[in-house]
């Protein structure tokens, strides 16, 4: 698995953004969903009072992708993406190599769990389902729309990572719903420049 950043272009996208693009993107690129741990990583954008967010000034679509793909992703850059009046438009894609760093977060990790006490066992018995020993704290609950349906779950980080901890949980996630964005672990230093 690789990050692909596109530039993009555009001034401002819904704030609850990800499931239009997600279909969108699954429109341009139909083997995404033979790609289970494929999905968007964010956009950097800047929330506002209202139903919009403004795109920052130097905005990237970060999505990730098995390695292979990087090539027949790159058929999205020039392309544009619609949000009833605003669009962006997708620019040229680079691939990023994830590395391993002992400290991960997930802006939203859905497990099924509601309640924060139920999610915290449900988290602790998948990390020590797949041998992973890694320490966690959680956000706040919070959510994403799937179309009509809600999804709630909570930010997550991890600490104490092994390298190769660390590896697996960037190269697969963790939890649902990976094409949102969910469940998808990005080093430390980088929480809070994706939306």
């Amino acid at each position: 698995m690789v990050d692909l950043l596109f530039g993009l272009r555009g001034t401002q996208l819904p704030a609850d953004y990800r499931f239009e693009l997600w279909s969108a993107l699954r429109c341009a690129l139909p083997w995404v969903d033979q790609e289970p741990a494929a999905g968007i990583v964010g956009i950097r954008v800047t929330q506002t009072e209202g139903p919009l967010a403004l795109l920052a000034r130097r905005a990237k679509l970060t999505l990730r992708i098995p390695s292979g793909r990087v090539v027949a992703a790159r058929q999205l850059e020039g392309t544009h993406v619609d949000f009833g009046r605003d669009a962006i438009e997708i620019m040229s894609g680079h691939p990023r190599p994830l590395v391993p760093v002992s400290t991960v977060h997930a802006h939203l990790v859905v497990l099924g769990a509601q309640d924060e006490a139920a999610f915290c066992l449900e988290l602790a018995d998948t990390l020590a389902g797949l041998g992973i020993g890694a320490r966690f704290i959680l956000g706040r609950r919070k959510s994403v729309r799937a179309g009509a349906t809600e999804l709630a779950g909570y930010p997550v980080a991890l600490h104490d990572c092994s390298p190769e901890d660390s590896m697996r949980l960037q190269e697969a996630g963790l939890g649902a719903q990976r094409g949102l964005g969910c469940g998808i672990f990005v080093p430390h230093k980088r929480i809070g420049a994706i939306g």
